[in-house]
């Protein structure tokens, strides 16, 4: 395969594990930062595998929070996983697993588990396929019976781009919670979250912005990533623009004798949380910007007054990173004739060689 249909397939891979991996459709660790498999080590199993039944469906039990958000990208972009377990016995359960992602990526592959003992040893395999691209990855995982609908699994292995480990608590998809023995207080009127804007890979309502436009996760979505091409003289962002202008209006920033048409953002995981900032400047015209990968965190983000948390976090080579360009000039300020950005798309992180990135 080429090298940029390589690169496509295993970021597109790196996104399923990081929404998927240990066979649920929800998980609380974010892909933006490294999950951990010590979690479950001290949790003690509450009943013998042996007299569990694993057959059905199994999904997540876990509940989302701001520093595991949505997406990066979204988990809901992941459609119809499933892991479902349909032959058991004294000794062994088997089942498969499959999901469609996005970017004409699909996952599928079996799972098997021992039984017998206080934990469930577990091996996932299976392969990705991307057009005519393939990508094979094997998971050795442990699953502690929790209660009698209930798994925690730790899970690790390797695929086409290097070593995975995390972990999932599950539980079966027809199982309710019990009801409550209290009488219950009375529930205040909910207030809907806003929801993440289609085609997002991150959910920018959870992410934390340093410097610029607070309210940009709410500005219409009017350009789409097409490719994000890397190299050590800096990024070249394209993307489209929808019906009715092929380009952002200029601003003029004060003190400035010219116009910046849009600003590069990136989306970094930082300390367990999310952060996001516009940091370069583009003119109409200039193709690209940044400087080598290895210097952005020197040639940008130097500055702890204004740029807090992000003040010289280089992202490493290889860390998923989220990157959106918005209209008129948003480093550390906020100039604009029109509040739209770009869709946000997820790439891992190239060393100084660079590396292209279609969408």
């Amino acid at each position: 395969m080429t090298t940029s249909r390589t690169l496509l397939l295993l970021s597109s891979l790196a996104s399923v594990f990081a929404t998927t991996s240990a066979c649920s459709v929800e998980r609380t660790s974010s892909p933006l930062t490294p999950s951990s498999a010590s979690v479950a080590a001290s949790v003690t199993p509450t009943t013998s595998s042996s007299s569990q039944s694993m057959v059905g469906t199994w999904v997540s039990a876990n509940s989302m929070s701001t520093a595991a958000i949505t997406s990066l990208p979204m988990l809901s972009s992941c459609a119809n996983f499933q892991w479902t377990v349909v032959s058991q016995t004294a000794t062994s359960a088997t089942g498969q697993f499959a999901a469609v992602c996005p970017g004409g990526l699909t996952v599928a592959g079996t799972i098997t588990g021992q039984l017998g003992g206080a934990t469930v040893p577990l091996v996932f395999s299976g392969v990705a396929t991307q057009g005519a691209d393939t990508c094979a990855f094997t998971l050795n995982g442990t699953g502690v019976p929790l209660s009698s609908d209930t798994f925690r699994v730790t899970y690790s292995g390797t695929s086409c781009i290097g070593p995975i480990q995390g972990t999932e608590t599950l539980r079966l998809a027809s199982s309710t919670p019990a009801a409550p023995t209290p009488t219950p207080a009375p529930t205040p009127t909910p207030v809907p979250a806003p929801a993440p804007t289609a085609g997002d890979q991150v959910d920018l309502h959870q992410v934390t912005v340093l410097a610029s436009a607070p309210d940009v996760a709410s500005w219409p979505v009017t350009a789409r990533i097409t490719a994000i091409d890397i190299n050590a003289s800096g990024m070249a962002i394209a993307f489209t623009k929808k019906e009715g202008s092929d380009r952002w209006p200029d601003v003029i920033p004060p003190g400035w004798d010219g116009g910046i048409e849009y600003t590069l953002w990136l989306v970094v995981s930082h300390g367990g949380r999310l952060y996001t900032a516009g940091g370069i400047e583009y003119w109409h015209g200039l193709e690209r910007s940044g400087g080598p990968p290895s210097m952005i965190a020197k040639n940008w983000y130097y500055s702890g007054a204004v740029w807090g948390p992000l003040d010289q976090h280089q992202p490493a080579v290889g860390e998923q990173v989220g990157f959106f360009v918005t209209a008129g000039d948003q480093r550390a300020k906020d100039v604009r004739k029109v509040t739209e950005r770009s869709n946000v798309v997820i790439v891992r992180f190239p060393g100084d060689a660079g590396g292209y990135f279609p969408f």
